[in-house]
């Protein structure tokens, strides 16, 4: 009898644990890039089933657990986000990502007279990696990241911790906006119009006479104007 029981007992325990081990996890990985092959670093990829997150890493590569039939959605700044869905059951499914530019960033579409261009993009970008710029830094000797907030970074190297990641990411954020900002108002568009440069040579004088984000920050648009005039004068006597 106690035997029977215990059978019955093992049947029902093993009957509940069932669906558990049915939801086999899936390593999902790949590389995120644009139409124009261009890898996309620091992606956001999201299990939406699970909500947790992952981010590419510098060579655009991911990967994030799931199951079968959970929904992967990719999105960047300035590109259409792509949602596909886990069909592998076990084991490691590759999925390469191409995203498409949104179309209001294209060249020459207007987006608001209220925000600059490059005001929209930062608070976009802002808004999708806020999940990660808002988390507090924690001793590096801990080395992980707490299990509530849902986060799993891809390794930008072989041995790196997550705490140390997160603090890259930050940094790389904080010179990424500053970059944008340069590339906001040091435009192709505006030195061709102040030097009379076309093609390679004005894209050598532009990576010759790159500004500082101070100098961006503190001239005017006139002043700029006078910047990138006497810097090609000065550039045309080498």
């Amino acid at each position: 009898m106690k035997a029977h029981m215990r059978i019955l007992l093992l049947g029902c325990i093993a009957g509940m644990l069932f669906p558990f081990a049915a939801k086999a996890q899936v390593i999902v990985t790949g590389q995120i890039s644009d139409s124009n092959k261009l890898v996309l670093p620091y992606a956001t990829i999201t299990n939406l089933t699970t909500g947790r997150h992952s981010l590419s890493d510098q060579g655009g590569f991911y990967k994030i657990d799931a199951t079968r039939n959970d929904k992967i959605v990719f999105t960047f700044v300035g590109y259409l986000p792509d949602t596909v869905k886990v069909t592998q059951t076990t084991g490691t499914q590759t999925l390469n990502v191409k995203l498409v530019v949104a179309s209001r960033f294209l060249k020459g579409v207007e987006v608001s007279s209220q925000y600059t261009p490059y005001q929209l993009d930062s608070m976009e970008r802002r808004r999708q990696y806020g999940y990660l710029l808002d988390l507090p830094n924690k001793p590096l000797a801990g080395g992980s990241t707490p299990q509530g907030a849902g986060i799993v970074f891809s390794p930008f190297t072989r041995y790196s911790k997550s705490e140390k990641q997160k603090r890259q990411f930050k940094k790389n954020y904080e010179e990424m906006e500053k970059e944008k900002y340069i590339d906001s108002r040091f435009t192709p568009v505006l030195v061709s119009q102040v030097t009379g440069l076309k093609g390679d040579s004005l894209q050598l004088f532009m990576r010759d006479n790159y500004p500082d984000y101070e100098t961006m920050r503190t001239i005017g648009h006139n002043d700029l104007l006078y910047w990138i005039t006497d810097k090609y004068k000065a550039w045309i006597k080498k």
